[in-house]
């Protein structure tokens, strides 16, 4: 149940937020009417995320490609989107309210409109897709039915933060609004660079070495440190009030019927600021003890020892291996250790789904991998593999070995660590 809440918690603040911004942006000029194309946006990537999510998981679609280029189309919107916002606050002179109204009023309207509605998509569908191809694996069993109300929970609070944080910075000085915001967009594009890169070295689009993967991988892994600048920005927005708040609160401090209506307008407000502040301090909290102990073992398990049968194969029976757990094992080679591991997939894999591989890959050499929850792990650059990518070529992919089924008997023919290319003689993936 943790598991579920702290990730649809991490994913939904992220999409919550980004929007958050942009709806509290439009309602402080009075511009609701392209609020539509903002809502539309986000209708759309939820639709989208339950058929990129069925893609990836049933169809054969590059997974690693796919998300890459998603990154960075979603890189570019909202870089543009940042650029935009900027040259329309220093247009606005500062505290010169209505200029921006009037941009938007002119003949690029639709352009505007069609920039939300691409803003609030890319933002939203790329976490959306993470989420549902998550929660796909929840079942009415006792712990799926714990995973799927932890999602709700981490979903509920996620919305509840983009509500408070929208009410409570409507009167937010614009030009802190700006900057604070602006820089939080920054700081998620440099993440989307990132993933995009790391992503399409998966996919083997981009080049890619042990050090670039050893700098950008654990920047990918542990991306709760953007997330939490991300986050601390706004947070700082709405607990420390601005010039224009304390203002507003002065000149509301009179006598008269209006003075008092402006000051019970102003306390509502700063309730809601606070209340979102209090809630982002709450989501940070739960997202640090969850990064924290959900960390993957540093070192590999022990490899159990193997040796071919008089077939010329290694045979290892069928039964022994538990769905998503990661066995590993060492072969003797023309006299060197050779680690391979073995992976049986979950059942709605098919009954006999089981993976071979080298533990090893191509980029990072022999440093091996480890379980991490469903996905595993590797030990030099920290990326995380989806199981159903193991036995595919390619990024930080384990080497694939060739196998078969045979008399309820997994079979790894001798020859396939030869085949493999990374076998015989290469001292990179020796040792056990």
């Amino acid at each position: 149940m943790l598991e579920a809440l702290i990730l649809t918690l991490r994913e939904g603040v992220e999409a919550a937020l980004v929007v958050g911004i942009i709806v509290a942006f439009l309602r402080k000029e009075g511009e609701h009417r392209f609020l539509a194309a903002v809502w539309a946006g986000l209708a759309a990537a939820v639709a989208a995320s339950f058929a990129g999510a069925f893609l990836l998981y049933r169809a054969a679609v590059n997974q690693e490609a796919f998300e890459g280029v998603l990154y960075l189309a979603s890189a570019v919107v909202v870089a543009s989107f940042v650029v935009w916002m900027w040259r329309h606050a220093q247009a606005m002179g500062g505290k010169v309210r209505g200029t921006l109204g009037r941009i938007l009023a002119g003949r690029n309207s639709a352009w505007i409109a069609a920039g939300l509605f691409s803003f609030t998509f890319f933002m939203v569908v790329r976490e959306g897709i993470e989420t549902v191809l998550f929660l796909s694996a929840v079942s009415l069993s006792a712990s799926g039915l714990g995973a799927f109300l932890g999602a709700m929970v981490g979903i509920a609070a996620a919305t509840a933060f983009g509500i408070l944080f929208v009410r409570g910075s409507v009167r937010v000085d614009l030009g802190r609004f700006f900057r604070i915001t602006g820089i939080a967009l920054m700081i998620f594009v440099v993440q989307l660079l990132f993933n995009g890169y790391h992503e399409l070295s998966e996919a083997q689009w981009v080049p890619a070495n042990p050090t670039t993967m050893a700098v950008i991988g654990p920047l990918v892994r542990y991306e709760i440190f953007f997330f939490a600048a991300v986050v601390v920005l706004p947070l700082l927005m709405l607990l420390v009030p601005g010039s224009d708040e304390r203002s507003a609160m002065t000149a509301a401090a009179g006598g008269s019927a209006a003075g008092r209506l402006e000051r019970a307008a102003a306390l509502r407000q700063r309730r809601a600021r606070l209340a979102g502040g209090v809630l982002g301090i709450v989501i940070l909290a739960l997202l640090t003890v969850g990064f924290t102990y959900s960390q993957p073992a540093e070192t590999r398990s022990p490899a159990e020892p193997v040796a071919p049968a008089a077939d010329g194969a290694i045979h290892l029976p069928l039964d022994r291996f538990a769905p998503g757990e990661l066995n590993r094992f060492a072969v003797e080679v023309d006299g060197a250790p050779v680690r391979f591991i073995v992976l049986r997939l979950e059942p709605g894999d098919g009954p006999d789904a089981v993976v071979t591989a080298l533990d090893a890959c191509v980029i990072c050499g022999d440093a091996g991998y480890v379980q991490d929850g469903s996905g595993v792990t590797c030990l030099h650059c920290h990326s995380v593999i989806n199981p159903r990518s193991i036995g595919r070529e390619g990024g930080c992919n384990p080497i694939p070995l060739t196998s078969h089924i045979a008399g309820g008997e997994l079979v790894v023919p001798m020859s396939s660590f030869a085949a493999s290319g990374h076998g015989t003689g290469h001292h990179a993936h020796h040792g056990a």
